[in-house]
C-alpha cells in the first residue's frame, strides 16, 4: 500500500508539520505556490492510490499523520481543499488532543450534495457528472477545472494551472469520486472554513467561516485568495507557536 503521507519540501525556519489534502481528482502539488512562504515540513495526503472508504482513509490520515509518533505530538496545521476539506475534518475529528494543531478547509461544504439549488451539487447533476466520467473520463476531467476555475478573472490561467496538478484519467477516480457522497461535517473547535466569492459548485457554508477575496471553487491559488490564506496560516503558526511556549512555561 502506497503511504498516504508524502513529503513534499521542507522550508528552514520552522518544525511546524504542513499537512495538504488537495481536492478530488488533484494531487497535493496543486499547493505548492504556498511552500516556499511557510516554514517548516509540508507533507501531502495521497488517498487515490490507496483502496478503503472514506472514513477508512480519514481514520488512516489521523493515525499516520506526520508527528503522531513524538510523545506529544508536533505541532499541525491541517488544510484541505473540497473532498480534501472533507477528509481532513473527519480525520481532525478523531484526534485525542488537538492542542498543537489547526484545521483550515478551503470550498469544503457541510455536505456536497444537496436536495436544494445554491446548498451544493444537486443530486441527479452529480449523478450525472458520475456517469459522464465513467463514459468520457478525460473530457469530463476537463469540465472539471473549468468548474473549478468559473468565476474567477483570472479563469483561463487558473485552470492551467489546475490541470497541471490534476491526475490523468484512471478508474480510481470514480471510486473517490463516490467519496463526495460524505455525510454532514461536524462542528469542531480550533477549525477555520474559508469560501470564495462566486463558487460554481455553491457549498453549503460550515460554522467559523470566512469569505476570501478570491473567487471561485479554487479561489486560494488567485492572486487575492492566495495573499488572503497565507496571511491566516502564519497567524495560526504564531498562535501555535505562542501557545507551545506557553505551554512549556507552564511548571
Amino acid at each position: 500500500m502506497t503511504p498516504l503521507w508524502q513529503k513534499l519540501q521542507s522550508t528552514q525556519g520552522s518544525d511546524l508539520n504542513w499537512l495538504w489534502l488537495p481536492g478530488w481528482s488533484f494531487r497535493a502539488d496543486v499547493f505548492a505556490p504556498f511552500f516556499d512562504s511557510l516554514p517548516g515540513h509540508h507533507w501531502g495526503a495521497d488517498y487515490l492510490s490507496n483502496d478503503c472508504s472514506f472514513e477508512a482513509a480519514a481514520s488512516q490520515l489521523v493515525a499516520t499523520a506526520p508527528g503522531t509518533d513524538s510523545p506529544d505530538g508536533s505541532p499541525a496545521i491541517w488544510i484541505g481543499w473540497s473532498l480534501g476539506g472533507a477528509l481532513a475534518t473527519a480525520a481532525f475529528a478523531g484526534i485525542a488532543d488537538a492542542r498543537s494543531q489547526f484545521l483550515v478547509t478551503l470550498a469544503t461544504g457541510q455536505r456536497f450534495l444537496s436536495y436544494e439549488t445554491g446548498k451544493g451539487m444537486l443530486r441527479e447533476d452529480f449523478q450525472a457528472f458520475s456517469q459522464s466520467l465513467a463514459s468520457n473520463a478525460e473530457t469530463t476531467l476537463k469540465r472539471f477545472t473549468g468548474l473549478c476555475a468559473q468565476g474567477s478573472t483570472e479563469a483561463r490561467s487558473l485552470m492551467k494551472q489546475l490541470k497541471s496538478s490534476q491526475h490523468p484519467a484512471q478508474s480510481e477516480l470514480n471510486r473517490t469520486l463516490e467519496w463526495l457522497r460524505y455525510e454532514d461535517l461536524p462542528p469542531l473547535p480550533r477549525s477555520r472554513h474559508l469560501y470564495g466569492h462566486a463558487d460554481a459548485l455553491k457549498p453549503s457554508q460550515m460554522t467559523s467561516v470566512e469569505l476570501s477575496p478570491g473567487e471561485s471553487h479554487a479561489f486560494f491559488l488567485t492572486t487575492e485568495g492566495k495573499r488572503h490564506l497565507l496571511e491566516r496560516l502564519h497567524q495560526l503558526a504564531e498562535q501555535l507557536q505562542h501557545e507551545s511556549a506557553k505551554q512549556e512555561k507552564m511548571p
